[in-house]
């Protein structure tokens, strides 16, 4: 393998990195506090995608139009799932019903796959960017695309903001706290209904923007609700439940591996996260059973015991 043929294999890699990053950090993210595993999240993902082109659509491709989808269509799905989160998962928090959450969520997917389907119909679709983005970039002698590096930037900087807002932040200790005692964070008079709202729908603007993101690599389709979602749930599993260190390791683990692995064979390539996934869990449990830590390991999330239903 020549050094420019590793550099090019390197950098699409931690592109796949950071979009798969976003998805699987909200849906962590929705676990580790809420205690909810949000299966509408590849759906969330998927709309995302449809939604970029739809704006970028209207708007041409000039850098206003993709910048406009890049913001809007997050912050316009964050909106909506405050509104889900108060109108309907608020209401199985009182009865701890894992159950009657999984179901809502399920089928929150399948209502979003059939409005995707309704308003922009069957056929794939695709996004063109802006001329900035569409040339390349010479890095250490390589001719990158544009935007492969500017996902990887884009990547680095939302990353640095999730974690300055969790540890920097009065909002991210009280997301922590809540983590590890929700009652007791109700008795001090935190406004914990609220704290769920501001996290789920955070959670589902994340996954909107991995959507935005990995619009213009290839064809939108409804399929991407699927290719989504499932390694999006293995880098949770991978990274540990709740785990956010462990979500983005993961993620940059099996995007960077992914990556290279497309030169030898793209089966194998589809097999990688699966891999990552195996060997992780295994030196886990061998880990465990000699009482050891890794990166990769779970946080004890204390049971959901939430807020009154309003």
């Amino acid at each position: 393998m020549s050094f420019v043929t590793f550099v090019d294999q390197l950098f699409a890699g931690l592109s796949l990195a950071f979009v798969l990053f976003f998805s699987a950090a909200g849906l962590n993210l929705v676990w580790g506090v809420l205690g909810v595993m949000n299966f509408a999240a590849g759906s969330v993902y998927m709309l995302g995608a449809y939604m970029a082109t739809s704006v970028v659509g209207r708007l041409g491709t000039s850098t206003g139009g993709w910048i406009a989808a890049l913001i809007a269509v997050p912050v316009t799905l964050a909106a909506a799932g405050a509104v889900v989160e108060v109108l309907l998962l608020r209401r199985t928090y009182r009865e701890q019903d894992e159950n009657r959450q999984f179901m809502l969520t399920l089928a929150l997917s399948y209502l979003v796959a059939g409005v995707v389907l309704l308003v922009f119909g069957t056929h794939f679709r695709t996004v063109s960017l802006p001329g900035f983005l569409s040339g390349g970039l010479n890095v250490l002698g390589a001719t990158l695309p544009a935007y492969t590096i500017v996902t990887i930037v884009l990547g680095l900087l939302v990353t640095a903001a999730i974690w300055g807002l969790t540890y920097g932040t009065r909002v991210g200790l009280l997301t922590r706290a809540a983590v590890d005692d929700r009652e007791m964070l109700g008795a001090l008079g935190v406004d914990v209904n609220r704290l769920y709202t501001a996290v789920f729908a955070f959670g589902i603007g994340l996954g909107a923007l991995g959507g935005v993101l990995i619009a213009p690599q290839g064809a939108v389709t409804t399929n991407l609700e699927t290719t989504a979602l499932v390694p999006a749930f293995i880098v949770v599993v991978t990274g540990g439940l709740g785990n956010m260190t462990g979500a983005l390791l993961a993620s940059l683990a099996i995007g960077v591996l992914q990556s290279f692995a497309t030169l030898q064979d793209t089966t194998l390539a589809q097999l990688t996260p699966y891999a990552v996934m195996t060997v992780v869990l295994l030196a886990r449990a061998v880990a465990g059973r000699r009482g050891l830590s890794i990166v990769f390991s779970p946080r004890k999330a204390s049971p959901a015991s939430p807020p009154a239903a309003g």
